[in-house]
């Protein structure tokens, strides 16, 4: 058959348009048909199309199970992990109307692991000389961005990985409430389907920590992050490393400038030299 000619979906039996062809490998699907199957699920070139339709036969029985679904329980901002805490199943969907798009209900008896990793992604801020050319600072200076990513190991016959993004909006610091925010999420996540707390590492962030700034999480009033290992404490010294509870920092702006401070150890502004404090 050539690339144009007329080609009918295997699974419904409706011609397939141009540009519509999901290939298979012993077949071909329409993008309809294709569009039923989880969004977890990758590999469709090299599925034959006897198990494309047993995924299909367990797509719809899911979509059945999912109108018994009411979760107890909602975690995140984009991606949301809803539990339903009773029967101990759950569902992660981006979609505001989530029982449309079919989200694959999970036991969370079927979960093998939860890794949740944070990406720290640091860029140089550039100066301009007399000449207009891009110089670096002296100390040179940088901005952060840090990345939230999920990864749930399931055991289904289908797919395994449900990998996604848990930050929506990306934090510039690991001392920001934000940051702090999604450390929150990803505690959450791990205590509601693996009965354990997540273990922030920072040992490979290049960010310039301060000695005195902390944060306090918006899930209970007293609650802070050790600035130096990262630990949840309530106290007044971290349980896991010793460090004593530092007073709260609030980030002002120079008032000849207007540059955010965010370092409580500065005394002039970092870009006009006017005297802070």
């Amino acid at each position: 058959m050539g690339l144009f000619d007329k080609k009918n979906c295997d699974i419904c039996g409706k011609e397939i348009k141009l540009l519509g062809n999901r290939k298979l490998d012993d077949g071909n699907m329409c993008k309809d048909c294709a569009a039923k199957l989880s969004p977890w699920f990758s590999g469709r070139r090299h599925t034959s199309l006897a198990d494309i339709k047993r995924q299909l036969a367990y797509r719809e029985q899911n979509a059945t199970k999912l109108a018994n679904f009411k979760p107890t329980n909602i975690i995140g901002k984009r991606y949301k992990f809803y539990i339903d805490e009773d029967k101990k199943q759950f569902i992660v969907s981006s979609a505001s109307d989530w029982r449309k798009h079919n989200p694959d209900l999970i036991d969370i008896s079927a979960v093998r692991d939860i890794k949740i990793t944070i990406d720290e992604d640091r860029d140089e801020i550039y100066d301009k000389d007399a000449n207009g050319k891009s110089v670096s600072f002296d100390p040179p200076r940088y901005e952060y961005e840090y990345k939230f990513n999920v990864d749930v190991d399931v055991d289904n016959e289908f797919f395994d990985d449900m990998k996604f993004e848990l930050t929506s909006d990306r934090p510039d610091s690991p001392e920001s409430e934000l940051y702090c925010n999604y450390l929150y999420m990803a505690d959450q996540i791990m205590k509601a389907i693996l009965n354990r707390p997540f273990h922030e590492d920072r040992s490979k962030f290049k960010y310039p920590y301060s000695s005195t700034y902390t944060y306090t999480s918006t899930a209970q009033e007293g609650e802070w992050f050790c600035p130096k290992c990262g630990n949840r404490n309530n106290g007044s010294f971290c349980t896991k490393c010793g460090t004593p509870r530092p007073e709260v920092f609030e980030p002002f702006f120079c008032s000849k400038c207007g540059e955010k401070i965010t370092d409580p150890e500065t005394v002039f502004c970092p870009k006009c030299g006017n005297k802070v404090k």
